[in-house]
């Protein structure tokens, strides 16, 4: 594993529209454990049976790995281990696909590719809250294997009450030929309740990138991502259940000339709708400088129906925007984005020919979050900005930010400069960054910032990360904090 490193920050805070009223947040310390951080690796968090996993997941030695720290409800430390399983042998191989919550468990979806048989199998496993990987293992897609270089793609994800799996196989690629899709979806037992195949329209090409979501009732949605030629953006969605197996919708999504996407982020609603937002840039022919979001495009089936696509323009253009999460409450949906930028760093010419030369160092820019408010059919009601100015080198999983409807409000977990609200802090065992927690209603109000400092302090020389983080009820969240050898378990109640 990859070793902790020091990092140094910049942050400011400046908001409008703040209520005089602050809310009651009230803090839960549990137990700790070592840390493992690794450079370019993505965060995986959820609950299963009350516990939470907190997995990180990143490519080494030529596999993806996924780590687990878990904890109970009450922060009792349970295990930080590597997930593991029998890899197998040459044209017999196993692999972690991805991992889930199900029900009340948690499942390693493992892909066998099996040259002999001549089949690709999506297998469920059970992951119990020590990490480990049962032996027991539910079939839940299979599909033609012939070449290891196009052995076709599984995807998998779970129904917003974890109900429903949905699981959606990608044939291997045929030279001009439409793509096509086996999708199956099972209850919380896995018991399978409904499949069928899917050809999407027009010639397959391999310039794209697949995800499945999954509404409450079943309802299945492929998100295919393309690439023109030009490198920009295409985006689709198609519709599918086992109530209409023949009838699939397909819903383009595009923003006129010569504004193109930039990036999108999508959930499904309480009624198996999907909603899909992002932002869009407008397209120059000359470009200098970095590459600036301009509007925000919105889209959802309106009653599973409904084509219903929206654009409108943000307050002024902003550098860099990337749209981190959609989240529905009520008639209010809110896209959050942030001022980011990852820089590779080319690494010195004597180094050239080594194993040195493939480990990149990156820095990372993490400047102000966004919040954008629509109603349900996607005209705009407000935007907020939330003023901070992060860096960090490598690893900066700390920098982002934590978003969730707590209490009916939109609630957003940061660090910020602690020397805003601390002249002292250095002789009183503060880290230069302190969490801040901002709820906003569906109308704007943005209630007083929380901050965590005197009877709300987190532990001494510990940092908050808020990209480890879970939510087990209405008013309850979990996060991880650290002081880069340990961490430790945080229960946020807000009231």
């Amino acid at each position: 594993m990859k070793q902790f490193k020091k990092i140094t920050f910049i942050f400011c805070l400046s908001v409008a529209g703040i209520a005089a009223k602050a809310q009651k947040v009230t803090l839960t310390k549990g137990q700790q454990s070592s840390v493992e951080l690794v450079k370019s690796s993505e965060v995986i968090n959820f609950t299963a049976n009350g516990d939470n996993y907190y997995f990180t997941k990143f490519y080494e030695h030529a596999v993806m790995n996924y780590h687990l720290l878990c904890y109970d409800s009450k922060g009792s430390y349970i295990a930080k281990t590597n997930v593991e399983i029998n890899l197998g042998t040459f044209n017999n191989t196993y692999s972690i696909d991805d991992v889930v919550s199900l029900g009340d468990k948690a499942y390693a979806m493992v892909e066998h590719l099996d040259k002999a048989a001549g089949k690709n199998t999506l297998l469920a496993r059970v992951i119990d809250n020590k990490g480990k990987v049962s032996e027991t293992e539910t079939e839940v897609m299979s599909i033609p294997f012939e070449k290891i270089m196009n052995s076709g793609f599984n995807n998998s994800a779970s129904s917003p009450d974890m109900k429903t799996l949905a699981v959606i196989g990608e044939m291997p690629f045929v030279k001009e030929q439409p793509a096509t899709f086996k999708v199956a979806i099972y209850d919380a037992s896995l018991k399978k309740t409904g499949e069928g195949q899917i050809n999407l329209p027009g010639e397959n090409t391999k310039n794209k990138s697949m995800s499945v979501a999954v509404g409450n009732d079943g309802t299945v949605y492929i998100i295919k991502k393309g690439m023109t030629k030009k490198g920009e953006i295409t985006l689709a969605v198609y519709q599918w259940s086992a109530a209409k197996p023949a009838d699939v919708k397909e819903y383009i999504i595009e923003v006129t000339e010569p504004m193109q996407i930039s990036g999108y982020t999508c959930t499904v609603n309480d009624n198996s709708e999907i909603v899909v937002s992002g932002l869009y840039y407008e397209r120059k022919t000359l470009t200098v400088g970095e590459k600036q979001a301009v509007g925000v495009l919105y889209f959802t089936n309106k009653g599973k129906t409904e084509n219903l696509f929206k654009t409108f323009a943000l307050d002024a253009k902003v550098d860099n925007l990337t749209a981190e999460k959609v989240l529905v409450n009520g008639n209010t949906i809110f896209l959050t984005a942030e001022n980011y930028k990852e820089e590779r760093i080319t690494p010195p010419a004597s180094t050239a020919g080594t194993a040195a030369s493939f480990d990149y160092n990156y820095d990372y820019t993490h400047k102000s979050d966004f919040v954008i408010a629509m109603d349900a059919d996607g005209n705009k009601k407000f935007q907020l900005e939330l003023s901070k100015d992060g860096k960090a080198r490598d690893l900066d999983k700390q920098l982002y930010s934590a978003y969730y409807i707590c209490n009916g409000k939109l609630t957003v977990v940061y660090n910020d400069d602690i020397k805003k609200y601390m002249k002292d802090y250095y002789s009183n065992g503060y880290t230069g960054l302190i969490p801040v927690l901002v709820q906003i209603t569906n109308d704007g109000l943005m209630q007083s910032p929380v901050i965590f400092k005197d009877d709300l302090r987190i532990d001494r020389d510990y940092m908050l990360y808020p990209a480890f983080s879970t939510q087990q009820a209405t008013n309850q969240l979990s996060f991880l904090e650290s002081n880069g050898q340990y961490f430790k378990f945080l229960g946020v109640k807000v009231d």
